[in-house]
């Protein structure tokens, strides 16, 4: 282990909290395991480490060498570590280097549950959606038809938080169509959470959908799709 992980996991087993990790496990489920930890002080044990250990300033191989033990731990915690240094830290690096990252921690199934998947998603991919649309949205549509449940979610959950969303329709309309044909429930509500958002300035546009993939939609689709409508 890295002097960097045995020094969050040290501070991160520090505030353990039992109540809160059984919470947090029992409203996730996918057999998550949880420290009990909240965002605010894995944050503030970040900017500890960072400014004992420098690592923003340390070449990218050697970030990723740290980012990939933070993720592949058991802990969600230390999965969101990996995800909030890069949004603290990170957001310099190439954008080709960091989705190459997150794509290699879904190959090797380190995401494993939609708390992780879609904080990622948030954090990291939606503001690259509007600062690196290009690169970004052909990395989604590989990311689309991959096998692996998360890494199919993760290329449409970004759009819903992005701030460019009224540009991407018609890419939305590609990954969607895909995601909504698959028998995983969480392919299937990444669809409608983006169509929610979508109706706010475009409801032709998610009623057609909805109607074009009805033997698709599920119940809870149709209701998170049609929440502002």
């Amino acid at each position: 282990m890295l002097s960097y992980t045995k020094y969050m996991s040290t501070r991160l087993n520090e505030h353990q909290d039992d109540k809160k990790a059984k919470w947090l496990e029992n409203y996730v489920k996918h057999d998550i395991k949880s420290l009990g930890v909240g965002i605010p002080i894995i944050r503030e044990i970040l900017k500890t480490a960072e400014h004992k250990f420098e690592l923003s300033k340390k070449s990218f191989t050697h970030q990723e060498q740290v980012l990939d033990e933070l993720m592949s731990n058991e802990y969600t915690e230390f999965k969101l570590a990996a995800i909030l240094f890069i949004q603290l830290y990170g957001q310099s690096h190439p954008p080709e280097q960091l989705l190459a990252l997150i794509s290699n921690w879904f190959d090797k199934h380190w995401i494993n549950d939609w708390n992780v998947c879609d904080w990622l998603c948030v954090r990291l991919l939606s503001p690259m959606v509007d600062n690196h649309p290009s690169i970004t949205i052909n990395t989604f549509q590989l990311w689309n038809k991959d096998s692996y449940l998360w890494k199919a979610r993760a290329s449409l959950v970004p759009f819903a938080q992005c701030k460019t969303l009224q540009e991407h329709k018609n890419i939305i309309h590609e990954l969607s169509r895909t995601l909504i044909q698959r028998e995983e429930r969480f392919c299937k509500t990444s669809v409608g959470w983006v169509m929610r958002e979508i109706s706010k300035f475009d409801q032709n546009y998610v009623e057609s959908f909805l109607d074009d993939y009805d033997e698709w939609c599920t119940k809870e689709v149709i209701r998170n799709a049609k929440k502002y409508t």
